[in-house]
């Protein structure tokens, strides 16, 4: 029997090693055509810019600026990008459409610049999931410690933030959950570091401690029962400090 067992692991050795080969000779991004999106006064890359094929498929540029491109059937050819972003805008050309023909390819890349309208930078998302999601898929640098996911959190509104005993305290109302569209029909809330004191400089981003349920998802917080009941639906639209001997 222990023949035998020997036999069939002596075996899978081989086949273990040449999977090992097979996954180290394809690194993150060398698949994917990177597309990154430069505000064109500053050089860095712009969030939220979309870029639309002729057939209407929607890309969106994650917190780098950056696309992963891989589209079956669209690859190796010259493909029309319409490029659209608020604040932001692109050159017409004689049909007055924005945008600009590409020639995606494994392992390629390109740069497309745009003008800043907005006085006001648009700099990263803080919240939801995805953040950093095509950065990641083409093996790109993530500043943040969840860049794809923090405590199942999908999407948030209504933000609220205050500094307090050295940290940066944040709530905010609905919280979608990857299990359930409105998983939170409450409030949420997270804490940061102070930048300079561990936390990140606020141009590069926001990592955010969650308080958290047994299960990892963003917490439930509800107000206590004082002089109304209880209701599914109760949200923070105020913080107050309480200077007693006991601080909260």
């Amino acid at each position: 029997m222990n023949d035998r067992w020997f036999g069939r692991v002596a075996d899978l050795v081989p086949c273990a090693i040449g999977l090992f080969f097979v996954v180290a000779a394809h690194p993150a991004g060398q698949d994917l055509f990177k597309i990154t999106v430069l505000d064109d006064q500053t050089g860095r890359g712009v969030p939220l810019v979309e870029l639309r094929t002729v057939n209407n498929i929607s890309l969106w540029t994650d917190s780098n600026g950056i696309i992963a491109f891989d589209e079956p059937g669209l690859m190796g050819q010259e493909v029309y990008f319409h490029i659209k972003s608020h604040g932001y805008e692109y050159p017409k050309d004689m049909f007055d459409n924005r945008g600009v023909k590409l020639k995606p390819t494994r392992a390629g890349s390109a740069v497309i610049k745009i003008k800043r309208l907005n006085i006001a930078e648009r700099l990263y998302r803080v919240t939801g999931q995805g953040i950093y999601r095509d950065s990641v898929l083409a093996g790109q640098p993530v500043p943040l410690k969840a860049p794809v996911l923090n405590a199942q959190v999908m999407g948030q509104d209504t933000v609220i933030a205050a500094p307090y005993n050295g940290k940066i305290y944040w709530f905010w109302g609905d919280t979608e959950r990857v299990s359930y569209p409105l998983g939170n029909f409450a409030a949420s809330g997270a804490t940061s570091e102070v930048p300079g004191r561990g936390g990140l400089d606020p141009s590069v981003g926001v990592n955010l401690t969650y308080f958290i349920e047994e299960n990892g998802s963003s917490r439930v917080f509800r107000a206590r029962k004082v002089w109304f009941p209880l209701t599914p639906g109760t949200w923070r639209s105020l913080m107050t400090r309480n200077k007693s001997s006991n601080p909260r």
